[in-house]
């Protein structure tokens, strides 16, 4: 007799019955996650096994990975490795063919595809995302669970993740505050361990055999190793329908659920063993080919070991993967094996991996398993591979490169390949380890192209730190060195200056800065110095509220990066300039309320640091969309958005962006606990500095909305006021954005002397109409001052031409307010619905109420309208945005989501986001039913 296989399920029945119970509402199309939490060998993994059979009988698509602990290093290991096998694929990047590199570089980017598959897969069936041992996930997997997590309140994905009790409590917190369904993987009872022995044996078990199970306290694991140890010694016998103890046995004692594991081995043949003690080496899962390599056998000549491992139970063959039955085996024969020989065999392991081609980080994290020097073979790898390895793991191959660099003497014509590789991943990180890098680079490289170019790299970092005396002192010192101003470093170095000096506000110089280069004649002007030189002059143009003409400037810089791009690919400083023009622009023009073209801006910029798998230029972009779409009242996009900067490197002002933001949603919604979260993280956050002060505009607004929202009309305002002072401002370009709040603010409270200088303010920001937001703040303050409904409807109608719902909403809000004032009630009520139905497109439920009593106190009650507001259609092609009827007609001409997004400008998780939508509010389930819907519409159309 032998026992069952470990996935075996006994005494899960409460556990089994919620999966199917979750399964029956994928089937209707409902999401769910769940978290199956349980000590080693209770069986979390086995449960996940039933789920994963259960889901596929019932035709949903599935997709399963598991993290492991020698992976932890890697972003996204086990998804690259589903990548690898083929049982995940993903659609291209919507017309970015220069971001199919980036698929293998980039942690992000892979994220941003899986959920946009995932996404499109859900929208034709459910869908069943299966992660085991989510306490080995890194970031960047936990990033993509928790992205995944928001999918399932909208789409029919069923999330399933094992966690091991106590080993990672940060994570449990997380993925159980994102709504997880917990099920916990109790102890067997005495009758469970019982029906366990009897499925095994088919009978149940005497008295001296359950009191021998006793030992293993409930674990299935340990139960079952006892169970086999027995069998395989003869120790067990069945005698009137009993599973009995021969005497033999009885006089054994009983032996620890451990040695019952071990004495698994002890029946296999010694070849087996060695085979399985060099699996070991590579984790808990392992392809044939990868086995092959480590044992120096074909894989014809391991079947036999590998048949035995499997028939013993040791290894499970699942059809893509090796894998050790439980991770317990694989920790017996790894810890089993001295830690000196453990070295030998690592080092060994590596080697032959790399001569089998393998996987990159496969080979890497065998070296990292290694001490010592590193062998010869190895130094000549990372001089070649060393940036793409960056690219898959920047820690790892910092670490790998450093100790090769350590150990290889100076004058060895490698040294210079590393130390180049090595500068270009601690650019390409942007943490603060980065600097104390390059520095150390920068003091011993000789070589003077090699050390500008170091230089160079170690200023953008500190731009990016916001450390801009730090970058003027080196720039002192390399200016100093390459003495040529008119040479190409000389110019670069200037344009970099100018750079500096404008991220420190001294505005007066950066002018000066980029004119040393703007001179010279064409003949002998840098190119790339000359689009450093652009973008320091369009951040003072935008500065100076000269908003047109920064773009512009941005626009002659941005052609001369592209150029750069294509001339000279693989430069890195010149596609980070590139990019944060393209940003800069796109912020700039939704200022300027040309949102098409600064969403457009933005995907370029965003398919170039794909491309690269620039990590942090990509926070960068998230925060900016996050800001555009703030604006648009698109807010659940932003929340998206905000939620990638999971895994990307803080800086000192991106957190205070973060929360401002975020404060601010959570807020208007009425989400009281989530606001005061990220306003108590605000007040702990310091104010950037220099041009980046700017970004605590959102951290002002959410002061002043927090105050607001416990009543305090007065404190509200306080906060804004300093604002309307031209020194305290000069940074704050946003701040025309909450002026016609603080005149709202002054009226409520009767200070008619605030709110008529903040209109003074507005009216002086709007520079005689150049600028439409602007104008539409300054009219939006005069309306409110002069009780000229007319001026407010003005506001309200530029900014819905202008696509920003939620100024809508508030314009229109001032509308009713001043109608009501004047008496028209009919009016008032009628713009007062607007407001609301703009409100609740954002879903703001908070600035409902509150523009609910502001009418109210003006003697306007709101119309009585059950289910919304007045007008506004639920269901059906009447529910749908513009937006998302255009997305739903090209849906129904057989367009995929990347196609549209392509053809739209938008990017694929706001493509997905309007699908199910669509799905939801035509009562559809599949895109060939939009189809169907969208004929019977346009011919009654």
């Amino acid at each position: 007799m032998q026992t069952p296989a470990i996935g075996t399920l006994v005494g899960r029945t409460a556990q089994t019955d919620r999966i199917a119970g979750l399964l029956d509402e994928l089937a209707a199309g409902k999401g769910g996650s769940v978290l199956v939490e349980g000590g080693q060998g209770m069986g979390k993994s086995a449960l996940l096994s039933w789920a994963a059979a259960r889901a596929a009988a019932r035709g949903c698509r599935l997709i399963r990975m598991a993290a492991t602990e020698i992976g932890q290093r890697f972003p996204l290991r086990s998804v690259r490795e589903a990548l690898d096998r083929g049982s995940l694929s993903l659609p291209a990047a919507p017309g970015a063919q220069a971001a199919t590199a980036g698929a293998e570089r980039s942690p992000l980017l892979i994220v941003e595809q899986i959920i946009g598959a995932i996404g499109g897969a859900a929208a034709q069936g459910p869908v069943a995302v299966l992660l085991d041992d989510v306490h080995w996930a890194d970031d960047a997997t936990l990033l993509l669970w928790h992205r995944l997590t928001r999918t399932t309140a909208r789409l029919p994905v069923l999330l399933i993740a094992s966690v091991r009790t106590g080993a990672a409590d940060g994570v449990r917190h997380a993925l159980t505050d994102r709504g997880a369904t917990v099920l916990v993987l109790p102890p067997l009872t005495t009758e469970d361990v019982a029906a366990l022995v009897a499925a095994e044996s088919g009978a149940e078990p005497a008295r001296e055999l359950s009191e021998r199970l006793d030992a293993a306290e409930g674990n299935p694991l340990y139960v079952r190793e006892m169970l086999d140890a027995l069998w395989r010694s003869g120790g067990i016998f069945v005698a009137r329908e009993r599973a009995r103890l021969t005497d033999e046995a009885r006089g054994d004692g009983a032996r620890p659920p451990l040695r019952a594991v071990a004495h698994r081995f002890g029946a296999l043949r010694p070849d087996t063993v060695e085979v399985l003690r060099r699996a070991a080496l590579l984790g808990t899962e392992f392809t044939a080919t990868d086995l092959a390599a480590v044992t120096g056998r074909s894989v014809f000549a391991l079947l036999g070991a590998v048949e035995d491992a499997i028939t013993a139970g040791v290894l499970v063959d699942t059809g893509e993967l090796l894998r050790f039955g439980h991770a317990l085996f694989r920790a017996t024969l790894y810890d089993g094996t001295p830690e000196a020989e453990r070295t030998t065999l690592h080092r060994e392991a590596a080697r032959a991996l790399y001569a089998a081609d393998a996987a990159l980080e496969r080979v890497a994290e065998q070296l990292m398993l290694t001490g010592g020097e590193l062998d010869d073979w190895v130094v000549d790898w990372l001089a070649v591979h060393g940036e793409r390895l960056g690219y898959r793991s920047a820690d790892v191959c910092v670490e790998l490169l450093r100790r090769a660099i350590d150990q290889v003497p100076s004058d060895d014509s490698r040294c210079p390949g590393l130390e180049d590789r090595l500068a270009a991943v601690a650019y390409m990180l942007r943490r603060p380890e980065s600097h104390r890098i390059l520095r150390g680079l920068l003091a011993r490289t000789t070589d003077a192209e090699r050390r500008s170019r170091c230089a160079a790299w170690l200023v953008g970092g500190m731009f990016w730190e916001g450390t801009w005396d730090e970058a003027l002192a080196v720039l002192d010192e390399e200016e100093r060195r390459v003495g040529d101003r008119h040479s190409a470093w000389g110019q670069r170095f200037q344009a970099l200056r100018a750079l500096a000096l404008q991220g420190a506000g001294r505005h007066e110089l950066t002018a000066e800065a980029a004119a040393r280069v703007f001179v010279l004649p064409d003949r002998v002007r840098d190119p790339g110095a000359e689009a450093y030189a652009r973008h320091a002059t369009g951040q003072l143009l935008q500065r100076r509220r000269r908003t047109e003409e920064a773009v512009a400037e941005w626009d002659r810089g941005i052609e001369i990066g592209r150029e750069l791009a294509r001339t000279a690919p693989g430069e890195h400083q010149y596609l980070d300039v590139l990019t944060s023009m393209l940003i800069y622009r796109a912020l700039a023009l939704g200022t300027l309320d040309r949102l098409d073209e600064a969403v457009g801006t933005l995907r370029e910029a965003r398919e170039i640091a794909l491309a690269e798998g620039a990590e942090a230029q990509l926070g960068n972009i998230a925060i900016s969309s996050a800001v555009l779409n703030f604006w648009t009242g698109d807010w659940d996009e932003a929340l998206s958005d905000l939620d990638t900067l999971d895994v990307v490197s803080g800086v000192a002002w991106l957190p205070v962006l973060l929360h401002g933001i975020s404060a601010l949603v959570h807020g208007y919604r009425g989400n009281g606990e989530e606001a005061r979260a990220h306003g108590a993280h605000l007040r702990d956050l310091p104010d950037p500095e220099g041009i980046q002060r700017a970004h605590s505009s959102y951290r002002i607004m959410a002061g002043a909305l927090a105050a607001e929202r416990a009543d305090r009309p007065r404190e509200a305002l306080a906060v804004l006021l300093p604002t309307l002072s031209p020194e305290y401002a000069r940074e704050l370009d946003q701040r025309y954005q909450w002026l016609p709040d603080v005149v709202r603010l002054a009226l409520q409270t009767g200070d008619g002397g605030t709110a008529r200088a903040a209109t003074a303010v507005a009216v002086a920001e709007a520079d005689g109409g150049a600028h439409r937001g602007r104008t539409a703040s300054a009219l939006r303050c005069r309306g409110l001052v002069e009780r000229d409904a007319r001026l407010t409807a003005t506001a309200a109608e530029h900014y819905r031409q202008a696509g920003r719902t939620f100024q809508t909403g508030q314009a229109l809000e001032d509308t009713a307010a001043v109608l009501a004032s004047l008496g028209d009630a009919k009016e008032a009520r009628r713009r007062l619905g607007e407001a609301v139905e703009c409100y609740r497109r954002a879903r703001a439920e908070w600035a409902v109420t509150r523009a609910h009593a502001r009418l109210k106190a003006l003697g306007v009650r709101p119309a009585v309208v059950r289910g919304g507001a007045a007008g506004q259609q639920r269901t059906g092609w009447g529910a749908l945005t513009p937006a998302e009827l255009k997305v739903a007609l090209l849906v129904a001409r057989g367009r995929s989501n990347p196609q549209i997004a392509g053809e739209l400008y938008l990017s694929p998780r706001t493509v997905q986001t309007h699908v199910s939508h669509i799905l939801g509010k035509l009562g559809v389930r599949s895109r060939a039913e939009v189809a169907r819907e969208a004929a019977g519409y346009l011919n009654s159309s």
